[in-house]
């Protein structure tokens, strides 16, 4: 019963506990989801942040603990040098007093996401004037044990390991903590729809409760919302499942919408019909080359995709004429 109670404060207190994990590619969506909330001192929620307990919110999100204040944090994790940064290290700057006094994670191509006093929770560059002569390192917290592009349950003989290899290599694909991928793995409608919204770069800001079964501080809910508002998923749905397994199908009609595809030849398949919601999105996909039937004629539209599978289609997708 004591654990019970327990579980149930932590839940209230801090609810991101919920959806806490230490898949990497959710840190993106976590973190982008409150562009926008205001900035406030000593802040550690929605309702507004400081740099420090901005950066430990997100963290926590992942399954990170990081210390309360800037200057406790630029001494965990390992030093990172700038030109070695990785998505989700913490940049820290110089600003007010001596020594460590903001911070913000960094998000790739020069960009950090960071809780200013001025604008609250945004993207800024590197180089933007004010930063760059205030920069005085980076901290890495997250734990990859390998470069990026290699992880340590992906062979050489592995049969995606080109295409794993590629998006890890681009950060488009993170992975899970201690660099592995997990690539049997059945990937989940919200982790598809936090990658996807992350690639083609969508607002994802918007936390208010389109689906029933995504709340506002479900970590995907700002990138749910921006495929919905894309028309990439069905925004009249009373529900998204955000936990269910992606199908082959749903993911048919996702790609199709999300890289605008054309239709081509008609490649008739033994189990899609002509009436099903899926097909023209199925036909789409097959005649972009980001799919293929199997060899007994069918597209089995039903199966669930594994994280691999989604990286293989996903490439694809992402290099399709």
């Amino acid at each position: 019963m004591r654990r019970f109670v327990s579980a149930l404060l932590l839940f209230f207190l801090f609810p991101s506990f919920a959806y806490a994990s230490d898949n990497y590619d959710r840190l993106i969506p976590l973190a982008k989801k409150y562009v926008g909330v205001p900035y406030q001192f000593g802040g550690s929620s929605e309702k507004g942040f400081d740099c420090s307990g901005f950066t430990r919110h997100v963290m926590r999100g992942l399954g990170v603990t990081l210390a309360r204040t800037t200057a406790e944090q630029y001494n965990q994790g390992i030093a990172v040098k700038r030109e070695d940064l990785r998505i989700g290290d913490l940049v820290f700057f110089e600003t007010y007093k001596k020594g460590p006094s903001h911070a913000g994670i960094y998000i790739g191509d020069h960009r950090f996401i960071h809780a200013s006093s001025s604008k609250g929770i945004t993207v800024t560059s590197l180089d933007d004037s004010y930063y760059k002569k205030r920069y005085i390192g980076a901290r890495r917290v997250l734990a990859y044990e390998e470069a990026a592009g290699q992880f340590r349950d992906i062979g050489k003989d592995f049969w995606a390991n080109e295409e794993i290899a590629a998006l890890g290599k681009e950060e488009i694909v993170l992975g899970y903590a201690k660099s592995y991928f997990k690539p049997d793995e059945t990937i989940t409608r919200a982790d598809a729809a936090g990658l996807i919204a992350t690639y083609l770069k969508l607002d994802m800001n918007n936390r208010k409760e389109t689906f029933t079964d995504v709340p506002s501080d479900h970590w995907a809910v700002g990138a749910i919302n921006a495929l919905a508002k894309e028309n990439i998923v069905n925004k009249n749905d009373k529900s998204f499942q955000p936990d269910e397994p992606l199908t082959r199908e749903q993911l048919a009609m996702w790609f199709a919408e999300a890289w605008k595809l054309k239709r081509g030849a008609d490649v008739p398949f033994t189990d899609v019909k002509e009436t099903d919601a899926a097909y023209d999105a199925i036909e789409k996909l097959v005649a972009s080359g980001i799919a293929n039937g199997y060899e007994d004629g069918t597209f089995r539209p039903k199966e669930t995709v594994t994280r691999a599978q989604f990286a293989v289609f996903f490439y694809r997708a992402i290099n399709a004429k």
